[in-house]
């Protein structure tokens, strides 16, 4: 099984996370400048970040 998830911002930014039976993984990447950074992430992790999300987001503003 694996899920993933993209999001580019139209400025040659992208970000990349991979789900599978055992961990995540993360990808950022800037098509201007070359640069990427990746990285695994454990299910705790993936959680804390899930949760930060969940109680963040309905206090933000869009754009």
């Amino acid at each position: 099984m694996l899920k993933s998830f993209n999001y580019q911002d139209g400025f040659g930014e992208e970000l990349s996370l991979a789900i599978n039976s055992s961990s995540g993984f993360l990808l950022a990447t800037d098509d201007v400048s070359g640069d990427s950074v990746a990285m695994s992430i454990s299910f705790d992790e993936l959680r804390q970040l899930a949760k930060l999300i969940d109680d963040e987001v309905p206090h933000g503003k869009d754009d």
